[in-house]
């Protein structure tokens, strides 16, 4: 079964490839990878122009992946630079996604190649082609209209070709009024200063493509002819326990926008994540009452001293100040505190709006405040940091959510006692068992939301939503990206011979014989 997607989703080379990954181009005469435009060799790439030097990183990155995955078929990735969405503060880098997608293809499986590991399971093109052990859509055609074609002169303008993964990148970038001031650091080092990495950004969407996405509509739950995808079966909402192949339309939806309360539920990932992500997450805890005791997401502070591990205990007060020109509430803060004395030695609660984060706080400081919780006065999630500038603040602050604001203030009649840290037990950017969560914002982020790892996680990941400036080109152990391939079924096989290595007496080599002839589990 197989359906065309037409969804986008926003070391040095190695000598030899367990996949071979090659670099289709798309672009026209002229444009793109074929522009003329003389270049200086830079970073390790040789290319004298400038669409020779494009095509040079493409194939970098496509040889990094090559070299972490195993595959007995060629991946092609339909390439072209394009001119996307663009102003002189904002860009669509690039996008890409896998082609065609399939389900139930056990039929075309070449024995011993283990097919898909579930029925009634979408599964990207290349990750299909690999369990199959064969191209599953053979037949050529026009890129531009789909038309059948033999060579690309039966396709005018366009590209003849059964790609498995199409990509998109910003040829503008750079340019007047596009990022003006920032381009393409075509560079093959990673040294790109102020600059883009190419490389980098090749590396993130390429694993989209690969299988790091999902197919439902998240703005209403709905999958692709009612069947899940190999990805939604490795996402856990921990709200309700359920994955999201277990799940209703309305229930995915939902917990499309639980922010912090949804991980990637897979054994490669897990086990891999101690050694990518740092001990560290700042927390509210909740200590009573009862009712609402538990850790609250929070968005740190730019100014104010860090959360530690020690943190600040201490009962929480709603911190008051007059209606007045700074503030037309009497709980923003905007003001000096008439409750001075009960917020004295507590941390204080108060509303975000009006006036600037650092008012607030030190209108909270100066009362004697010990910490502050500034609650967001608009639906949403997760809460994102305080910013703003004030060396005098010396006390710690974050922001909540609005639920969690109006959860503890529906509490703060029977005592509520918290305490601001940064909990040395969590992986930064995991739940407290260890799973790694995914991004989950509310509202939604078409393209970015569930198709990503939370923005929280540190050290900087490659599928974050945003590309860092410190990522590394790497895909592996400082990474999680190729442990996440491997939950979906990207298992290792060295040998090319469709046995798991974990399965096969004789890994290294082709066809070896079996112990006991299965060939249907990962073996990760």
């Amino acid at each position: 079964m197989l359906v065309a997607l037409g969804v986008l989703f926003t070391p040095a080379s190695p000598a030899s490839a367990a996949a071979t990954i090659t670099i289709v181009n798309a672009n026209t005469s002229g444009v793109g990878f074929n522009d003329t435009t003389a270049a200086s060799p830079v970073g390790g790439n040789p290319g004298t122009t400038l669409g020779q030097q494009r095509l040079i990183a493409f194939q970098f990155a496509a040889d990094v992946w090559g070299a972490a995955l195993d595959s007995n078929v060629t991946i092609q990735i339909v390439s072209s630079f394009e001119a996307l969405s663009c102003t002189a503060t904002t860009a669509v880098l690039g996008s890409a996604g896998t082609r065609f997608i399939f389900a139930n293809f056990d039929g075309s499986t070449v024995a011993p190649f283990p097919g898909p590991e579930f029925a009634d399971t979408w599964y990207h093109q290349a990750l299909a082609n690999k369990r199959a052990g064969a191209q599953l859509n053979p037949d050529l055609a026009c890129l531009s209209n789909a038309a059948p074609c033999t060579t690309n002169g039966d396709c005018p303008g366009s590209v003849c070709t059964n790609g498995d993964i199409r990509a998109r990148f910003n040829v503008n970038l750079g340019n007047s009024g596009c990022l003006t001031g920032i381009g393409w650091y075509l560079g093959l080092d990673n040294n790109h200063g102020t600059q883009i990495d190419l490389v980098t950004v090749l590396l993130h969407e390429f694993a989209h493509g690969l299988g790091f996405s999902q197919f439902v509509t998240v703005t209403d739950g709905s999958q692709i002819s009612g069947l899940t995808d190999v990805y939604g079966r490795k996402i856990l909402d921990t709200s309700t326990g359920k994955h999201w192949n277990e799940m209703t339309d309305g229930e995915r939806t939902a917990s499309a926008i639980n922010p912090r309360r949804v991980v990637w539920d897979g054994g490669s990932v897990t086990s891999g994540a101690p050694g990518a992500l740092a001990l560290g997450t700042p927390n509210l805890r909740v200590n009573s009452p009862g009712a609402i005791a538990g850790n609250y997401a929070v968005g740190t502070a730019s100014f104010g001293p860090a959360l530690t591990a020690g943190g600040v205990t201490g009962n929480v007060v709603q911190a008051l100040d007059p209606a007045d020109g700074a503030g037309p509430t009497t709980f923003d803060a905007c003001s000096a505190l008439t409750n001075a004395a009960a917020v004295n030695g507590k941390i204080a609660l108060l509303d975000r709006g009006t006036c600037g984060f650092t008012v607030k706080v030190k209108n909270a400081q100066n009362a004697g405040a010990i910490a502050v919780l500034v609650a967001d006065n608009v639906a949403g999630g997760p809460p994102t940091g305080l910013g703003g500038t004030d060396a005098t603040i010396v006390i710690p602050s974050v922001r909540i959510t609005l639920a969690d604001g109006n959860t503890i203030k529906a509490q703060l009649g029977s005592g509520v006692n918290g305490s601001l840290l940064l909990d040395l037990a969590i992986l930064s950017g995991a739940d407290a068992s260890g799973r790694v969560l995914l991004y989950t914002p509310n509202p939604v982020q078409q393209g970015s939301t569930i198709s990503h790892w939370d923005t929280i996680a540190f050290p900087n990941q490659l599928m974050e939503p945003a590309i860092n400036s410190d990522l590394p080109h790497a895909v592996d152990g400082v990474d999680l990206t190729r442990a996440q391939l491997r939950d979906v079924g990207w298992f290792d096989d060295p040998d090319l011979d469709g046995i798991a290595s974990g399965n096969d007496n004789c890994p290294l080599v082709a066809n070896g014989n079996q112990a006991d002839g299965d060939s249907d589990s990962i073996g990760d």
